[in-house]
């Protein structure tokens, strides 16, 4: 088997990226197939799907590596070129796959395989392959190229505010400044690029939609919704399951969410005058800030971690010291942040833009969050057990963020309770949003037809049911509906959003076991980071002993309690 990395590393830059070559990795993954084919016991068909296994690691990490330096910065040209390469490849590299696990499924050894490596690899693999066919590898190709349009078009934006170019997650720091005048600025200027782009950023979600929805109907199915479920592997609910989750939201989180924004909206002083952008300052006296530079929160961090778990703090000074995080912002960087596993290499990556705001903070946690599971997980032999399924991912790392609750005074000095109210007030007022975003793709894919002004005005509608807040009299490009353009999800990973509100219900359970008893709370996340995928998301969660946030009251029970939280602020001594 061709083995590209060991473990061993100084630094994560210095790991030298090998030749990636189409004929290699398919010829390695057919010579495992085949191998698999002709075995004639279980001790055989075990050793191949053990180095089908390992050579699957050492490929994820060859793109993963990729994908990193190609985010760091999307200006160099050999990345961007190995990127734009890796999408040509990848639905050629997925036919391989996909017949190694027809094969699989169809062993004549099935039944003594499913007890050696569980039946839910099998189930998981079932529903894989009905996300894929020859037929559609041209199509796959044209989905990944319309993706990384929107990714180049966004990572590289350069925008000049008061004699500095910066990208756009540069300019974040400035929508969210005290001085109003300020604020409202840098907010027209980032909704301004999208604005002047939305002709083409329209085309290219236009297109995108299209082409899901005839790969869908390749594939035999109605539209793309239930192929893009089955793409993320969800094997116990279905959209009809995310609709009724969302009346849910509707009954019992926005209220609480517009409750919260009334009261900002009071405490900000502006009246019927507020703007959208207002609501990014979250206090009068002005959003609560970390305290020190990047590399102090860094260290702050190091000490946090080593105060909460050895096991924690292992992790993170490793990914410390083995530079296994790119955090500030610079230009031509892709904006947000994410985690990646590099299983051949045994760690976590932590990819983010520091801007100097509390999402610094957010992030450092959230993405920590992603990467302790990652490396708990990771021991796990068969990669399919190591992460959940993606509506349970997120539930690491929004925990996280409150699972750290009692260290953020390392963070924000004097600022610490400024910061835990909006924290905590925000994580609600996310709730909806995540809503809007994913009723916005499920009625566009329900409705692939549909023109791109059509979908702007969907969106706007979204936003009055779920945000009513929002009110943008003097931004045209906003109140046609034109928000949704920046978030990159819907056109990277489509239909993974409502994940995020249901991993931020389950982090308001940690939080609130966090305040009866902190060290019982991270136990209990230590273990359920532990268990991986070795459950579907409904089994998983119950094996965790956590209330499933679709499921009977938990919704209602929550927000009661978090109420109950809220009110136990004293905002007119936090914001003065």
């Amino acid at each position: 088997m061709k083995k590209y990395f060991d473990s061993h590393f100084d630094h994560l830059e210095d790991v030298v990226l090998p030749k990636i070559d189409k004929d290699e990795i398919c010829g390695e993954l057919s010579a495992l197939d085949e191998r698999l084919l002709q075995s004639k016991d279980i001790a055989e068909a075990v050793k191949t799907i053990d180095e089908y296994f390992a050579f699957q690691d050492q490929v994820a990490t060859a793109f993963s590596l990729v994908y990193i330096r190609h985010t760091i910065d999307t200006r160099n040209e050999e990345y961007a070129k190995l990127f734009d390469y890796l999408n040509e490849i990848m639905p050629v590299v997925q036919e391989r796959e996909d017949a190694f696990r027809r094969h699989l499924l169809a062993s004549p050894l099935r039944p003594e395989l499913e007890e050696k490596y569980g039946k839910l690899l099998f189930d998981e693999m079932s529903l894989s392959a009905k996300t894929f066919s020859p037929e559609i590898i041209e199509d796959l190709v044209e989905e990944n190229r319309l993706s990384a349009e929107y990714v180049r078009l966004t990572g590289s934006a350069l925008v000049e505010y008061r004699g500095e170019k910066m990208s756009l997650s540069q300019l974040g720091r400035y929508t969210s400044d005290l001085d109003r005048k300020t604020r409202k600025e840098a907010s027209e200027l980032a909704f301004g690029f999208y604005a002047d782009h939305e002709k083409e950023i329209g085309e290219i979600y236009d297109r995108m939609v299209h082409v899901r929805t005839r790969i869908a109907r390749k594939l035999g199915y109605e539209n793309f919704l239930p192929l893009g479920y089955a793409r993320m592997g969800r094997l116990d609910w279905d959209s009809e399951d995310a609709d009724a989750y969302r009346e849910k939201i509707r009954k019992y989180i926005v209220p609480l969410s517009n409750r919260i924004f009334q009261e900002q909206k009071e405490r900000l002083g502006f009246a019927q005058d507020t703007r959208f952008y207002d609501y990014n300052v979250f206090y009068r006296s002005g959003n609560a800030t970390p305290k020190g530079t990047p590399e102090q929160l860094i260290e702050a961090a190091r000490t946090m971690y080593r105060q909460m778990s050895p096991v924690a703090s292992e992790k993170f000074d490793f990914m410390v010291d083995h530079h296994c995080m790119d955090i500030l912002a610079k230009p031509g960087k892709a904006g947000g942040g994410y985690m990646d596993y590099l299983p051949a290499l045994k760690t976590s990556f932590i990819f983010s833009n520091f801007n100097g705001t509390s999402g610094d903070v957010d992030v450092l946690t959230h993405e920590f969050g992603h990467s302790l599971q990652g490396f708990l997980g990771g021991e796990e032999k068969v990669p399919a057990y190591r992460n959940p399924g993606i509506e349970c991912c997120e539930m690491h790392s929004m925990s996280m963020e409150f699972l750290t609750y009692p260290y953020m005074d390392l963070f924000f000095k004097e600022d610490t309770v400024k910061y835990l109210y909006e924290h905590l007030a925000s994580a609600i007022t996310f709730i909806p949003y995540g809503c809007i975003v994913d009723a916005f793709q499920t009625y566009c894919y329900r409705n692939p037809n549909i023109t791109p002004d059509e979908r702007m005005a969907y969106w706007r509608s979204l936003e009055k049911e779920y945000l009513p807040h929002r009110q943008y009299p003097d931004n045209a490009f906003l109140e046609k509906g034109g928000y949704w353009m920046r978030q990159g999800h819907i056109f990277e990973n489509p239909l993974y959003y409502l994940d995020y509100t249901i991993a931020q219900v389950v982090s308001l359970e940690f939080f609130l076991e966090t305040l009866e008893d902190p060290k019982k709370a991270f136990d209990k996340y230590l273990a359920f980071c532990r268990l991986g995928g070795k459950y579907p998301f409904r089994r998983l969660l119950k094996e965790a002993g956590i209330d499933n946030p679709m499921d009977g009251d938990t919704l209602k029970n929550v927000s009661e309690k978090i109420v109950r939280c809220l009110d136990s602020f004293d905002l007119k001594t936090i914001d003065r």
